[in-house]
């Protein structure tokens, strides 16, 4: 059953919410419901609660894939690769800007300087971007099964790489609080499961009682 939602009950309190929302903001909701306004004002909490369901997965997914990637660069880098000269000359120019503030945001806020510090705080840009083909083969040419092991037969970096680049956009548009309802959410959550299942199997099984997604998606006002 859809969770109870709160009707605004004048057209003086639609008219403020809709000012706060923003025209440009509220005009895919208010197309999508038919230019009905109270039916578009369902549809936006409606996307706040299916990005609220996708938070599970997906933080399911991120902190498995950069433990993964965490793992294949200290066995080529040693384990403080953050500091290693010839991994930095390898980055990228956006990964070097990422790694770059990580640290100088730890230093300034007088944080112990260790790995599983500098790991927590690098985007989930930093990690997708890293299985990137210009790391192939310093990086993953030996070590992708040594950080992903369940990755299927026929499946390799490119297709982890793709995947979770369609994990970063979603988690995108949720963090910028865009809309979801143009998207075919069912297909971005079993994506979202397909790659933890790459990652860890067993954690896939674990986090799937617990995800929300598909029942959201049906409550759709």
């Amino acid at each position: 059953m859809a969770e109870p939602i709160q009707h605004p009950v004048n057209g003086n309190e639609i008219a403020s919410i809709l000012a706060a929302i923003s025209p440009d903001r509220f005009k895919t909701y208010l197309s999508a419901a038919g230019y009905d306004q109270e039916r578009a004002l369902r549809l936006y909490l409606w996307n706040a609660r299916l990005g609220e369901a996708f938070h599970t997965p997906i933080q399911a997914v991120e902190v498995g894939l950069r433990n993964g990637i965490n793992l294949a660069l200290s066995r080529v880098y040693t384990p403080n690769w953050w500091e290693c000269k010839n991994l930095f000359d390898l980055l990228d120019e956006e990964r070097k800007g990422d790694l770059v503030t990580v640290l100088k945001r730890i230093r300034n806020r007088k944080l112990e300087l260790y790995t599983g510090q500098v790991v927590a705080g690098l985007s989930f840009g930093f990690w997708v971007g890293i299985l990137d083909g210009r790391y192939n083969p310093p990086i993953w040419g030996g070590q992708l099964r040594t950080a992903f092991p369940f990755l299927p037969p026929g499946r390799g970096r490119k297709s982890l790489h793709e995947r979770v680049g369609v994990v970063a956009t979603l988690r995108n548009r949720i963090s910028h609080h865009e809309p979801l309802i143009g998207r075919d959410n069912l297909a971005d959550f079993s994506n979202l499961m397909t790659v933890l299942e790459w990652i860890c199997p067993a954690k896939a099984v674990w986090i799937r009682p617990h995800c929300r997604v598909s029942q959201i998606v049906r409550e759709r006002p």
